[in-house]
């Protein structure tokens, strides 16, 4: 497990279409959990799945299978439908069965769960290309430490699609590869994340005190410099404002109240 750190960020875009979104953030404690179907990485909570397993392994997973959605057999019907299902238990049928199971795994887990994205750093620079708008949005800060976050668990970058063996993982070991494992393409992200599962996408209520500053994007109009101030004089508890700024010297950025 990583240490968590003292604050999350998410990057935002200031355009048309996101700037009342972000305003429910700052002013009334919103955020939106997203379902994954909307995210830009194809392979998210789309995780690859096989039914690798002993001939013994399989007759059990069906037993417990139809112990699950055919209550109603007798223990000697369902000993019977197990050796009936056997006989049919070639190579291509396992990966039938795990083709199609994959596919209605991967549509519930990308849209019937919520998803809130956040980041151990604040001053990358292609999150703030990519996110917030080439550098025009903003990025919120987070308490780290606070009730809203507490939750939070760190995104695993691997090399290879890691899959899942039904038989075989346990449940926290599914719950990782599943929703919690990306290809290290995205490493540069140090992304950490919120579930929302029995809920699903939608609205999430935080304390106003989870909210602890903003970062104004180097490239970010006088329009939206104007508006974080007038936010942040609106609100019960003014944060801290910071401002991001292009170094002469790095390709990096300066990060200043």
């Amino acid at each position: 497990m990583s240490e968590r750190p003292a604050k999350f960020f998410k990057y935002r875009s200031m355009d048309a279409a996101s700037l009342p979104w972000v305003e429910k953030t700052v002013l009334h404690n919103e955020v939106y959990f997203a379902p994954a179907l909307s995210f830009n990485d194809p392979f998210d909570l789309r995780p690859a799945l096989v039914l690798d397993g002993t001939p013994q392994e399989h007759r059990q997973r069906y037993i417990a299978s139809s112990i699950k959605f055919e209550p109603q057999l007798s223990a000697s019907e369902r000993e019977a439908a197990a050796d009936q299902a056997m006989t049919s238990m070639t190579p291509e049928h396992i990966d039938e069965t795990a083709a199609l199971i994959q596919a209605l795994h991967s549509e519930q887990l990308t849209t019937r769960h919520g998803v809130f994205c956040v980041s151990e750093k604040r001053d990358d620079i292609l999150m703030w290309s990519h996110y917030a708008d080439h550098h025009r949005g903003i990025c919120l800060e987070f308490d780290g430490h606070g009730r809203f976050m507490a939750h939070a668990q760190p995104v695993r970058y691997s090399e290879e699609r890691v899959p899942i063996n039904a038989y075989r993982d346990d449940s926290d070991t599914m719950l990782e590869k599943a929703m919690f494992t990306k290809s290290n393409h995205w490493a540069y992200e140090s992304e950490w994340r919120l579930l929302s599962y029995q809920r699903g996408p939608g609205v999430v209520q935080f304390r106003p005190e989870n909210l602890t500053g903003i970062v104004i994007g180097a490239m970010a109009s006088a329009a939206t410099v104007e508006k974080v101030l007038d936010w942040n004089k609106t609100r019960p508890e003014p944060i801290q404002v910071y401002r991001a700024s292009i170094n002469k010297k790095k390709f990096d950025l300066d990060i200043r109240p």
